[in-house]
């Protein structure tokens, strides 16, 4: 289905795409998610498994190629529909957090249940509900989606898109350099989605963002702040901020950084993690530190759609 930060359900649809034929022989293998929430250390941050998904490699587009993730809204009665050919080579995911999501796929469709995958036959009706994740084999195809139900349909979206010409999506939450120093590209891969509520004043730990599993947030609820620790205890940038529908793009750092996420607000924040990791992944390729004048709002514009 379609996605990206702000924008409704279905003109996300635009950055799906086709898949080669060999692509569209392999089925992704999901695992068994859990669904109980789990609490970290510190009670002011709670945090819950919604999704666990494999993506073997003959799904995915190969390089260059970039990773995208984004929050989905989709209006009660809204429908839209997409010709084949809207985009480029990709495999997509949408994990539904809220509502109803009716999809018609002229392409070969996954959906995961509770009670595993199922495999969806073209030209077919299936409608996915909360905790529920629909796979895009043949996102190519000719496509219709609609919200059926009263409620604003909501989902948390990702796929890996080729950017290869004559792809116009050359840009995404994991840019075409930092895909291919992750020695996750050519590899079966384990997508994990995560929702973080965090209480008024709390933070996520502090952590060193790693090329070889990166982690892509996005906000659901509230506003996030997002600052950079320098090394040695440094006084850390300005924070930016990130309110809800935003993502925040993978990035490195300089050598020791770290990066801290932070809830500012008098209301909880609600963030949505998504995590990408193979099991055995080629050896990253180091890259140069980023310099010490690169700002911390400097992720680039999104998608174009």
């Amino acid at each position: 289905m379609v996605r990206y930060a702000v924008v409704l359900l279905f003109i996300l649809l635009l950055m799906r795409g086709p898949l080669t034929s060999e692509a569209q022989e392999a089925s992704p293998i999901p695992t068994g998610a859990a669904v109980a929430p789990s609490v970290s250390p510190s009670t002011a941050v709670t945090t819950e498994t919604l999704a666990e998904i494999r993506l073997p490699s003959a799904v995915i587009p190969p390089s260059p190629a970039i990773v995208d993730v984004w929050l989905a809204t989709l209006s009660p009665g809204q429908e839209i529909g997409f010709e084949a050919g809207a985009s480029p080579p990709s495999i997509v995911v949408d994990v539904v957090l809220g509502g109803q999501l009716m999809v018609l796929s002229k392409g070969r469709v996954q959906v995961l249940r509770g009670e595993g995958l199922e495999e969806v036959a073209p030209d077919t009706v299936i409608t996915i509900l909360p905790d529920e994740a629909v796979i895009y084999i043949d996102n190519r195809a000719e496509q219709t989606f609609r919200n059926p139900g009263r409620s604003t349909l909501t989902a948390i979206s990702f796929g890996v898109f080729s950017a290869a010409p004559p792809s116009t999506f050359t840009e995404g939450a994991v840019s075409q350099e930092d895909w291919e120093r992750s020695g996750l590209a050519g590899q079966d891969l384990t997508v994990r989605v995560e929702q973080h509520t965090i209480a008024p004043g709390a933070s996520l730990p502090a952590f060193v963002p790693d090329v070889a599993t990166p982690r892509i947030f996005v906000v659901a609820e509230g506003v996030a702040q997002r600052a950079i620790i320098a090394p040695g205890g440094a006084s850390p940038t300005a924070a930016v901020p990130f309110g809800p529908g935003e993502t925040m793009w993978f990035r490195t750092l300089d050598t020791g950084a770290q990066l801290h996420v932070r809830n500012d607000e008098d209301q909880p924040l609600v963030l949505l993690q998504v995590t990408l990791s193979a099991d055995h992944p080629a050896t990253p390729v180091p890259g140069p530190d980023r310099l010490p004048k690169w700002p911390d709002s400097a992720s680039g514009p999104g998608l174009e759609k």
